[in-house]
């Protein structure tokens, strides 16, 4: 299979099962509330982030990895995928074995960190049995679970997206059915999570066994091999910093409020956060195996297609950045309003959901400029990660103290957008591209000018009376299909004729089409 098409085969899988995902999370979330209440929900969000702090002993290992086997890929040698594979296999369970004994030592301080929530009534016990689940969940992902990479790096990712979302919503549907039928609890719901982690970790190995029948790994073979790839822990001790970035403007706006204010808060932020996460991963979950695409082509070293992959990706990513963004801004706020019981959320005000609508349009046109870095290799710029990160929780503590959610989310939009904005494509230019970046400045300034005249344009014509009040669901559901269109029609026009990547984007998206529709008149 050729690049695209292994590209539009991972898409179609991704967004089926990202439907049927969707859906269910929206009913789970309210079952969720429903039966265990604001404070569990809290709990198990705030603990998988605590965890996420865990995870970054992973140090950057599965990138740095896929950096060096998009070449053996390409060429197809085996023996030197084996062999990769193989250092993978050793270095994660170093790592596991690092993350499970910092976990006991991080268990010692959670009466501490907790101690608002206990002395509230939350038993300390049930903040245990979270905890340990979700450690041995992560376990499991670098002790078993690693092969998934080289399925991802191969563009074979929807191998990996069939079978996590397989398993995701069985669970989740025994989840919802035990809590709401037969009376479980939190602890139910706990151990449910444990036996699909094992599930997963069973299935995806069967998978692995097939698809490359050939792979022999082992861990001794890994350790074997340690002084042969050596630019592989080059690239690890730059991606750990990238790491700690991410994991600081992924995960820290919870801990923040958590801390600072209440685990219940962290429920609210969350029905928030958790529609941000939805949309992004509709487009970037979607699309994630371009990665591996972008990173082929890289190795491949021919410039005009890079240049052209870059052009259409960027003019792809700012429209539906744009589109969502303006959705999400005018359809959020009446959506939550109708999915939870009013004992179950706190709507937050205009300027919020503003500032969060900003978060998810530099959440989407950040993409292309990290897919290059990514295929690249490019991690250097360390200073700018650690810069990000503190900068962030500085903003976000203080500003939390005095503004209270607004603080958090206004912490993560002005060091995200300095460093993801300003300087990552100034850096892709100058390290990647090796070429002057006023191109890409002109272009991007051009684009948010577009945007912001559709944005005012759109909202005007949306809010002439035309479409009916968002009281119920199906006026929802109309806003809902009006406004993306209206909003998407205008500034896709626009960009299409202002933007030689936005026509280049358009003639591919055409021909795929063309391509599906006589493909499907062949089976007929």
């Amino acid at each position: 299979m050729s690049r695209i098409s292994y590209s539009v085969k991972n898409v179609k899988i991704s967004l089926a099962f990202y439907m049927l995902v969707l859906l269910l999370n929206f009913f789970s979330r309210r079952i969720f509330l429903a039966t265990l209440g604001n404070e569990l929900v809290g709990l198990s969000e705030t603990v998988m982030s605590y965890i996420g702090f865990l995870n970054l002993a992973e140090m950057g290992i599965s990138v740095a990895i896929a950096n060096v086997l998009y070449t053996p890929l390409y060429r197809g040698d085996r023996e030197q995928i084996t062999e990769l594979v193989s250092l993978l296999g050793w270095l994660f369970r170093i790592v596991g074995i690092v993350i499970g004994a910092a976990g006991l030592v991080f268990a010692a301080f959670i009466p501490w960190i907790f101690a608002k929530d206990i002395a509230g009534g939350l038993h300390v016990g049930l903040i245990y049995a979270a905890y340990f689940t979700f450690l041995t969940t992560t376990l499991l992902s670098y002790l078993v679970n690693y092969k998934q990479n080289l399925l991802v790096a191969d563009q074979r990712g929807y191998a990996v997206t069939r079978v996590f979302n397989l398993c995701l919503i069985g669970k989740v549907l025994l989840q919802m059915a035990l809590l709401k039928w037969t009376g479980a609890g939190y602890l139910t719901w706990l151990g449910i999570e444990i036996v699909f982690g094992a599930v997963f970790a069973v299935w995806l190995e069967t998978v692995v066994r097939r698809v490359y029948p050939w792979l022999r790994t082992s861990v001794r073979a890994g350790r074997s091999v340690v002084r042969k790839y050596r630019e592989v822990f080059a690239g690890m001790k730059r991606i750990f910093a990238h790491r700690i970035a991410g994991f600081i403007l992924v995960q820290s706006d919870k801990l923040v409020i958590s801390q600072v204010l209440s685990l219940m808060m962290v429920a609210f932020y969350t029905n928030y956060s958790i529609i941000i996460n939805r949309i992004t991963t509709f487009i970037t979950g979607t699309l994630q195996n371009s990665y591996a695409g972008v990173g082929n082509l890289v190795a491949e070293g021919n410039r005009d297609k890079i240049r052209l992959v870059f052009w259409q990706f960027n003019a792809m990513y700012f429209w539906i950045g744009g589109t969502l963004a303006f959705a999400f801004y005018v359809l959020v706020n009446p959506f939550i309003a109708l999915w939870l019981t009013p004992d179950r959320y706190v709507l937050f005000s205009q300027p919020v959901v503003l500032m969060l609508v900003a978060t998810l349009f530099i959440g989407f046109v950040r993409q292309t400029v990290q897919y290059f870095l990514n295929a690249y290799g490019l991690y250097h710029d360390v200073w700018a990660a650690w810069t990000e990160a503190g900068l962030n929780v500085a903003i976000s503590v203080w500003a939390c103290l005095h503004y209270g959610v607004a603080g958090v989310v206004a912490g993560t939009l002005l060091s995200t957008g300095l460093f993801v904005l300003l300087w990552k494509p100034y850096f892709l230019y100058r390290r990647g591209f090796r070429e002057p970046s006023g191109e890409y400045w002109a272009t991007v300034g051009k684009y948010i000018t577009i945007i912001g005249g559709s944005w005012l344009l759109s909202g005007w014509i949306v809010g002439l009376g035309w479409l009916p009040p968002m009281t119920s669901w199906s006026g929802w559901v109309v806003n809902a299909l009006a406004a993306p269109l209206v909003y998407g029609a205008i500034c896709g026009g626009a960009m299409y004729l202002c933007s030689q990547g936005m026509r280049c984007f358009a003639k591919l998206a055409a021909d795929l089409l063309r391509g599906a529709v006589a493909k499907w008149r062949r089976r007929r």
